[in-house]
């Protein structure tokens, strides 16, 4: 089978970071804003399987694969990221497009949408998992931890901690991972981790557990929910469900937090079901 062509392009967000996306497929756009420690490339799967359906825009968030960055950091930037690229697509194709978010992309994707540029036409919205923690902080006294293992150039320790403290992962499933090639890769991205936890901690400190001021959210979406993914991150997009106006819950069977990875096909019939 062919692969579909692949178009690497950049846009500058508006702080002047540019942003690095990779293109892929044809149809209507889909602009995917990957989450913590990963890039376009862990949705290039995905990508493949909905390129004859869809056009998919995925970006390297800031800090992350071939993109810029920014001493200064902030939800609100990574957001401006999110709508340049949205706003690449849109220009390119005429009809609305469909964002996705997966886990802290999830959350940037949420906000966006809550704040659509006027130039970005409203479609649709995909949410896989996002961390909004309604029980206790995600980062918490884990945090400092986390960030001194990162300061005394401690990849492999702060990959450990950060995984078995933040994302809730059993110290036998890390034990695994860590035997995998991902974990080079993984661990080379843990610097970025520290400032994406704390700004999700002082987002939920906000939050205080109230979704209500998610059901002025007026575009439809569509939560994906793995069967095996941990407890907090299921509760807290089920919850977030009964907030929203015009919602679709799906729950990928047999899969966890990385479904894109291990069943893109199952990720990107999900997508297209929803958004064609």
């Amino acid at each position: 089978m062919t692969r579909p062509p692949v178009r690497r392009q950049r846009v500058t967000s508006a702080d002047g970071t540019e942003i690095a996306v990779t293109v892929t497929g044809a149809g209507p756009p889909l602009v995917v804003c990957p989450g913590s420690l990963a890039t376009a490339r862990d949705w290039q799967l995905v990508a493949r399987a909905l390129a004859p359906r869809m056009t998919t825009y995925a970006l390297d968030r800031r800090g992350h694969g071939t993109s810029g960055d920014d001493p200064e950091y902030s939800l609100e930037r990574e957001q401006d990221d999110v709508a340049a690229v949205a706003g690449l697509a849109v220009a390119a194709h005429d009809e609305a497009l469909t964002l996705l978010g997966h886990s802290y992309g999830a959350l940037i994707a949420l906000e966006l949408a809550r704040r659509l540029p006027a130039g970005i036409p409203p479609g649709r919205l995909v949410l896989y998992e996002p961390p909004l923690a309604l029980e206790s902080l995600v980062g918490g006294p884990a945090l400092d931890e986390y960030a001194r293992a990162v300061s005394a150039d401690d990849p492999d320790r702060a990959l450990a901690i950060g995984l078995r403290e933040f994302v809730g992962m059993p110290d036998d499933a890390i034990a695994v991972m860590r035997q995998q090639p991902i974990w080079v890769r993984l661990s080379g991205m843990t610097p970025g981790w520290t400032r994406e936890i704390r700004a999700l901690d002082e987002f939920v400190a906000d939050l205080a557990g109230d979704l209500s001021w998610y059901g002025t959210l007026s575009i439809p979406v569509l939560l994906l929910l793995g069967e095996l993914s941990p407890p907090w991150l299921t509760a807290a997009s089920r919850r977030l469900a009964r907030s929203l106006p015009d919602v679709t819950v799906a729950e990928l069977p047999g899969q966890a937090h990385d479904a894109h990875i291990f069943a893109p096909t199952v990720v990107a019939d999900q997508i297209a079901r929803f958004a064609l």
